[in-house]
């Protein structure tokens, strides 16, 4: 899902890890600085900023991105590029579909179930 902010978007995402605390410590060691090219890659889509959370083993990612930001180009350019690609196939190693993920996709959008922004003043 994703919300508009002015001249950005977020997407709130979510999936799920392999339940092995020696997996997950690889994984989280890995995203204490990912790979120069795959960071690159995110920013030259329109990615302003990325975060991940976990919770066990389960997993939330809040993804910002410029106005422009195109999900389906930024899927197509990310299976186009080698160092992007292997860097998925490593990370799903440690990765899960969440029970409610469809088939053959990784992270899932979340539904936005409140806002205080949103909510109206008394």
């Amino acid at each position: 899902m994703s919300a508009s902010r002015g001249e950005t978007r977020r997407y709130c995402q979510a999936l799920d890890l392999v339940d092995d605390p020696q997996l997950i410590a690889e994984y989280q060691q890995y995203h204490q600085h990912i790979w120069p090219e795959v960071a690159q890659h995110l920013r030259q889509q329109g990615i302003l900023n990325m975060e991940i959370y976990r919770l066990g083993t389960r997993l939330f990612m809040i993804m910002e991105t410029s106005a422009a930001f195109d999900s389906a180009i930024f899927s197509r350019r990310s299976q186009e590029n080698p160092k992007v690609c292997e860097w998925e196939a490593l990370m799903w190693k440690y990765q899960r579909a969440t029970p409610w993920t469809p088939k053959g996709e990784k992270w899932v959008a979340m539904e936005s179930l409140f806002s205080l922004q949103e909510q109206t003043r008394s």
